[in-house]
């Protein structure tokens, strides 16, 4: 803690210098604290100047209701070893961007938020997130956290979590989990007294294209098509094409055959938890409630596979974003690397909400947890969600034609092309 104050305190006087010359946004830190610590020592005089004025710095933080005690405890220990005020409001999750979009160019938003990496290209478009340098701590986190936050060759913010659904599945009830989706078929057809044999959401009266998606990827489909060079090609879609409808034509087939029901979340995680339904396909956001559940035995494998093929989740990341309108960024950005960025807070982080950590050694500290390592095997056989904006043109149109299919009411084939068609004239294509 001792050397973390004498780098705030070094970070407060570049402060100072910065609003004497114009602004604090003029001055850049990186993770390289080393480099601050190691710089002329801080005399009395300076430390003093400077925690008088860390008494006039504010920062703000938004988190969700999940990770709202741990950054508490990170901001009490970062005010008493700088001075520096740090407020904590608690959001819900899927109001945070569409808060500081409004919020932000108008001074009253966060300085500091967390997020969803699929929301980067729209946060970048709309000059709301500042680009990050994590200078030598980039190679502490995991490359697809990094990678996701990625965005025209700038990281947009400090990853905490990575995450992929995978196959939650009642051991009372099934003791071993199937490999294939033909394996899979059999097992339902010879349980009794169950009401629905593998719940995946995106039936009933809920669209939702998240967790449709392996269907979508199992046999070739795509999104936009990708190049690791230039990144996504949204004139490229790929939803109507010969592998995504195969895929939707196949979870089809799984409805005809009474394997996957059309359930909406809260239907299919309900059946589960009651155990009534063997099989549920959903994240590892789902691994506290179902450690609190002592009426079943379960276990989480991998998504069996459909005609040989690994069906690709979506890999998801969350992170800490760095607002743009943030009149505090060099202190902000200390926050983040000096106190969000170090294995103790993102082993706290992944304690309080078990999705994967984005940090290499927090997850490699759960090697021999069975159900870490399955969703992390999942999310290694996924994709990641595209970031770029168009992305939001995606969301409704897939998952309310998969929902038809779900439903009965529209054949893969005409569900997809209709998909793929509403996107392409969302997005220009």
């Amino acid at each position: 803690m001792k050397q973390r104050s004498v780098a705030l305190l070094a970070v407060l006087v570049l402060v100072l210098a910065a609003c004497g010359g114009g602004g604090a946004g003029d001055t850049t830190v990186t993770a390289d604290t080393g480099a601050t610590t190691t710089a002329a020592p801080v005399t009395t005089a300076e430390a003093a100047t400077t925690t008088a004025a860390s008494a006039d710095v504010n920062l703000l933080v938004w988190a969700d209701e999940a990770r709202t005690p741990v950054v508490e405890e990170v901001a009490a220990a970062f005010t008493e070893a700088t001075g520096v005020t740090v407020t904590v409001e608690t959001k819900e999750f899927g109001d945070i961007r569409d808060q500081m979009v409004t919020a932000g160019p108008a001074g009253e938003g966060a300085d500091i938020f967390i997020g969803a990496h699929d929301w980067v290209g729209e946060l970048a478009a709309n000059g709301v997130a500042e680009p990050i340098d994590l200078g030598a701590k980039s190679g502490e986190f995991e490359q697809v956290a990094i990678d996701a936050f990625t965005y025209q060759g700038s990281l947009y913010a400090v990853p905490y979590a990575t995450e992929a659904i995978a196959f939650y599945y009642n051991t009372d009830l099934v003791p071993e989990a199937p490999a294939t989706f033909e394996e899979l078929a059999g097992i339902c057809a010879g349980l009794d007294g169950i009401e629905n044999c593998v719940g995946v959401p995106g039936g009933g009266d809920a669209p939702d294209a998240y967790h449709n998606y392996p269907f979508v990827s199992a046999l070739g489909g795509y999104i936009f098509g990708y190049d690791p060079a230039s990144g996504y090609d949204t004139t490229d879609v790929g939803l109507d094409s010969e592998g995504a409808i195969a895929g939707i034509t196949f979870l089809e087939e799984q409805i005809a055959a009474g394997v996957i029901g059309s359930t909406n979340y809260d239907t299919a995680k309900a059946l589960f938890l009651d155990g009534l339904q063997p099989f549920w396909m959903t994240g590892p956001w789902e691994v506290g409630n179902l450690e609190g559940q002592t009426e079943i035995n379960w276990a989480v494998a991998k998504i069996p596979t459909i005609g040989g093929n690994a069906p690709a989740p979506f890999v998801g990341a969350q992170g800490f974003f760095l607002s743009a309108f943030s009149e505090n960024m060099v202190v902000a950005q200390s926050f983040l690397l000096d106190y969000i960025a170090t294995a103790e807070t993102q082993q706290a982080l992944y304690d309080a909400d078990p999705r994967n950590p984005a940090y290499t050694s927090v997850l490699e500290g759960l090697a021999d947890n069975p159900v870490a390592a399955t969703f992390a095997a999942s999310a290694a056989d996924g994709n990641p969600m595209p970031n770029v904006p168009e992305m939001g043109a995606v969301w409704t149109p897939l998952g309310e034609q998969i929902q038809l299919v779900r439903n009965g009411e529209l054949a893969a084939t005409e569900a997809m092309t209709a998909a793929a068609t509403a996107v392409r004239g969302a997005v220009g294509s």
